[in-house]
């Protein structure tokens, strides 16, 4: 009994100098589809994505910029409708009569502009 007890550690140091440590290299084994920007050799840490809808909010315009466009058409008392998405829309006064006014949001353009009421 007192030799296998001997033994043990005996076969536990000569286990662990038999394997090579071969700490940080590759060993080839991917789990799952790479995404785009991943790099799984040599190691890195994945570069993300660029989140492309970041950059075209900051070149929309407000609704006070809008507003502004509008009052610059000639048109007076001019109302927010709507100042959300690609489309502002304005109602403003020419002429004494009410205008439904359309902005676009990213190019600072008005689009349309019809008195209200017709088509």
């Amino acid at each position: 009994m007192m030799k296998f007890l001997l033994a043990v550690p005996v076969a536990l140091a000569i286990g662990t100098i038999a394997i090579p440590a071969h700490a940080g290299t590759y060993d080839g084994i991917a789990v799952g589809e790479p995404y785009p920007g991943y790099e799984s050799y040599p190691r890195k840490h994945p570069q993300p994505m660029q989140d492309y809808y970041e950059d075209e909010e900051d070149d929309q315009i407000s609704c006070w910029e809008g507003k502004r466009i509008v009052r610059e058409r000639n048109f007076y008392r001019v109302r927010p409708v709507k100042c959300q998405g690609a489309i502002f829309r304005y109602q403003a006064l020419k002429n004494g009569r009410p205008w439904l006014v359309r902005v676009n949001s990213y190019s600072a353009r008005i689009v349309s502009a019809r008195p209200l009421g017709t088509y």
